[in-house]
């Protein structure tokens, strides 16, 4: 197993047990709002439950503890190699460090860390406006309602955008109203489902599906839909998976990524490093080295760091481009506009997959 491979399953860990951590910090949120909000309670019941979730919590940040530590033992073990001839010491110190400086900006505003941009631009004299502080400010505020499961602000949100919501076909407010609906279910609270299911109607045309299963669940109200076939709707899921939509989509109204460019950059490298390390050798030759600034060999990143649809020529084994677009022949076959102009011969094109032939005016171009 390479040394990535290691350092990702021991962060798992650390992650798994501050998820630990984290339940148990919100069980006792529960109970002390529980206690603060019921008159007739049961003293020694809850002095119980509180003793019990105190232990628990003290268990859960000790082996978190205990994960941190091994994980910098694991980090020291595996991390032996000298990568600082992988550095780009131009884009850290030299006239492009703004644009690092900026991206690290943006990975802290998108996390909500606004403390921490402020230090930032303090220790390193990097300028940015207040218009761009704003949006992910606002943003944040909303995430952080969601995950309260407070619903108001997120579609305030979406009825100030609805105009270019529905011009990207985004199904957010509908599943925002969705969730409102479902938990009036599990309330038991028929009236106000039905009141409620009056809003729903403005989604039939694009959700009829699922507005039908949601009319359905209301035959479960009176013994519980957790007991019937519609029990998926109220899957914890939908309010993680809400959060990361609300996301994507106010991100892409700003012309953003859902995620933040500086962790796909360290995502990318961290698997990159292993390849380029394992042909150091040829690199620092430079003996395989074209003209621009470019690698020795492929490394596949794969699919989560794929962001455009390429195609290279079969022929040529060049990649295709607006200048040279990919053609598709009568036959079905692909290859780039430069190969049909070098296999075309008296208006004759002689598929190199097939015998067929046709003629180049006949090609179409290919859009991805």
């Amino acid at each position: 197993m390479d040394a990535v491979s290691v350092l990702q399953k021991e962060f798992c860990k650390v992650e798994s047990k501050h998820k630990e951590l984290q339940e148990g910090l919100s069980n006792m949120d529960d109970l002390i709002a529980a206690i603060e909000n019921n008159q007739d309670l049961d003293c020694n019941w809850y002095l119980n439950q509180v003793k019990t979730e105190l232990t628990n919590i003290s268990v859960s940040h000790k082996d978190w503890h205990g994960s941190i530590s091994r994980f910098g033992k694991v980090i020291d073990k595996q991390l032996t190699e000298n990568v600082s001839f992988f550095t780009n010491r131009d884009l850290i110190s030299g006239r492009n460090s703004h644009l690092l400086h900026q991206l690290i900006c943006e990975h802290f505003l998108r996390q909500g860390n606004l403390d921490l941009v402020e230090k930032f631009i303090k220790d390193s004299d990097h300028q940015l406006e207040e218009s761009k502080k704003r949006p992910f400010v606002d943003l944040n505020q909303i995430v952080g309602c969601l995950k309260k499961r407070d619903l108001e602000p997120a579609l305030r949100w979406c009825e100030n955008n609805r105009p270019a919501l529905k011009k990207r076909g985004s199904s957010l407010e509908f599943m925002l109203h969705r969730l409102n609906f479902i938990t009036l279910i599990k309330e038991r609270d028929t009236a106000a489902a039905l009141k409620y299911a009056q809003i729903l109607g403005e989604f039939v045309d694009t959700h009829k599906k699922q507005l039908q299963r949601l009319m359905g669940s209301l035959l479960y109200v009176s013994t519980g839909i957790e007991n019937s076939a519609y029990n998926d709707l109220i899957d914890p899921q939908h309010w993680l998976d809400i959060c990361d939509v609300f996301t994507k989509e106010a991100c892409s109204l700003m012309g953003l990524s859902k995620e933040s460019p500086l962790s796909i950059t360290v995502d990318a490298g961290c698997k990159a490093l292993p390849a380029l390390n394992s042909i150091r050798q040829v690199m620092e030759a430079k003996q395989l080295w074209g003209l621009k600034d470019e690698l020795p060999c492929e490394v596949d990143l794969g699919p989560s760091c794929q962001f455009h649809s390429l195609f290279a020529c079969p022929i040529l084994r060049a990649q295709c481009t607006k200048s040279n677009p990919p053609m598709r022949l009568e036959c079905g076959h692909v290859i780039s506009n430069d190969a049909l102009k070098r296999l075309a011969i008296s208006n004759k094109v002689k598929c190199p997959y097939c015998p067929q032939e046709t003629s180049p005016s006949e090609a179409k171009q290919i859009y991805f």
